[in-house]
């Protein structure tokens, strides 16, 4: 009789395969976003997590792969949306101390499904559902996903997909203003956003971004987190649409 974490780990081989496939196609990509966030709980430092963010030039899909350690949880995770935000894939992998805890992937189908499955020690569930259209996409697990709210969301409401959760709820994208974020010894200008789970409801993240869209800084209220990036990005911003949080996406109307 296969043991109780088989399930789980027969998913872990087949992500790994997949995450192996996607590394043989990344050819011809852009870097829109890349670095390090220190986080913190509290003004204690309780982990990091690094992360890329990268457009296919050949069909404009996107890309985020990340890597987070937390106290004793390790997890990684990697998100592809096409060129307007819908999300296509996703996978996440969840350790602690070297015991898998958890395992989610999930794919968009024809006719505009989301199909999704959680692997858990002891017990395993799936949910396929239709995503609204258009839809944004983030992973309350991870603070690199909040690009993904920002450049490809609206101010106002929009339809998020938290992939892990296997639900959609709508958020509130709110522009606060220009401000500056201090990374060492560096002060950069930055524009800072907030985003709410409803039109003047509680704050889940406020998000610092520089002029290129890119991400600075991250403040979760709910768990006192804050994740600061550990070094300025590059002085030259990517180049092309969609890449700065600062203006509104112009893609967003799909009809």
């Amino acid at each position: 009789m296969p043991s109780v974490g088989s399930p789980i780990r027969h998913l872990f081989r087949a992500l790994g395969a997949l995450a192996l496939a996607a590394g043989a196609a990344r050819a011809q990509v852009a870097v829109l976003d890349q670095g390090i966030f220190s986080l913190t709980v509290g003004g204690q430092r309780v982990g990091r997590e690094d992360f890329s963010i990268r457009r296919t030039l050949s069909d404009g899909s996107v890309t985020a792969q990340g890597n987070v350690l937390r106290r004793d949880t390790r997890s990684t995770v990697a998100l592809t949306t096409d060129s307007l935000g819908t999300p296509l894939r996703f996978q996440v992998e969840l350790v602690e101390l070297g015991r898998p805890l958890l395992a989610v992937s999930g794919e968009f189908r024809r006719g505009g499904l989301w199909s999704g499955r959680a692997v858990r020690p002891g017990s395993e569930s799936g949910r396929e559902f239709r995503l609204p259209d258009p839809v944004t996409v983030a992973d309350d697990g991870v603070v690199h996903h909040a690009w993904f709210l920002l450049t490809f969301g609206h101010e106002g409401t929009t339809p998020r997909l938290d992939p892990r959760a296997l639900t959609v709820r709508s958020v509130v994208v709110e522009r606060i203003g220009s401000d500056t974020v201090r990374l060492g010894m560096d002060r950069l200008d930055a524009v800072r956003w907030a985003i709410r789970e409803a039109p003047g409801g509680t704050v889940v993240r406020e998000v610092w971004v520089d002029p290129g869209g890119r991400l600075l800084k991250v403040l979760v209220p709910a768990e006192d987190l804050v994740a600061t990036r550990d070094d300025p990005p590059p002085e030259t911003p990517p180049s092309g649409p969609a890449y700065g949080a600062s203006e509104p996406n112009p893609n967003r109307n799909r009809n």
